[in-house]
């Protein structure tokens, strides 16, 4: 009784139910020391033999996919065909991108429409539509380009012609400069800038003059305008 009582004693505890009496270990849960080495997974069948590896070292410095052991597939006579048909097409313009353009419908302004019952109730105070230039909504970049380039082209001719003239004149100027100037003797007439009346001129103004009293007074039709 005390020998199964120091026993008890040494032992560790065991948590869980109690084994069935007569019940006796594997041999693998008492040599645990000797498995610890051992690959895990399921057990090599009997009489296999691992064969040693021959490719170890070899394959340690290869780096990526082995190129191709068979013959390559492109030949000679392929790519000179692939060429000359590159070739052909950048001749006839198959290789160029296709151009995307727009429909009418999208890239015009509709027309104006008139009468639609929803202006003013007022009388119409010009005699026909607008035509503005509505192109600047539908203008496009090169569109615009051009008509830059038009209106500086305009504005280049009309400065030229400018020029032109001022230089005619000049020259006409110079040319009057360097005429030699005549004496004359003195004319009243046309030194005094005198305006001649005839006897018809006289006879109205002086006509004018006599109804000066009347413009300073009531009109005799009572019109005040």
């Amino acid at each position: 009784m005390k020998t199964v009582t120091l026993l008890c004693f040494l032992r560790p505890p065991v948590l869980g139910p109690a084994l069935p009496p007569g019940f006796h270990r594997a041999q693998y849960e008492d040599n645990d020391g000797e498995d610890a080495d051992s690959c895990p997974g399921p057990a090599l069948p009997p009489g296999y033999q691992a064969e040693p590896s021959s490719s170890e070292g070899e394959d340690e410095d290869v780096i990526g996919p082995m190129p191709a052991n068979g013959p390559i597939q492109d030949t000679m006579a392929q790519d000179i065909e692939r060429r000359a048909q590159r070739m052909k097409e950048k001749l006839t313009g198959d290789d160029a991108p296709e151009v995307l353009t727009r429909e009418t419908w999208m890239t015009e302004l509709p027309p104006e429409l008139q009468h639609i019952g929803l202006g003013a109730r007022t009388f119409k105070k010009r005699s026909g539509p607008e035509k503005a230039d509505r192109s600047i909504w539908t203008d496009t970049p090169a569109d615009r380009e051009r008509k830059a380039r038009v209106f500086n082209e305009n504005r280049t001719k009309i400065s030229s012609l400018m020029n032109l003239h001022t230089k005619k004149m000049k020259e006409k100027a110079k040319e009057k400069a360097d005429q030699p100037v005549e004496r004359r003797p003195f004319d009243r007439d046309a030194d005094l800038q005198v305006n001649r009346f005839d006897e018809a001129q006289k006879q109205r103004l002086l006509k004018k003059s006599q109804e000066l009293n009347t413009r300073f007074s009531h009109s005799k039709e009572r019109m005040f305008l």
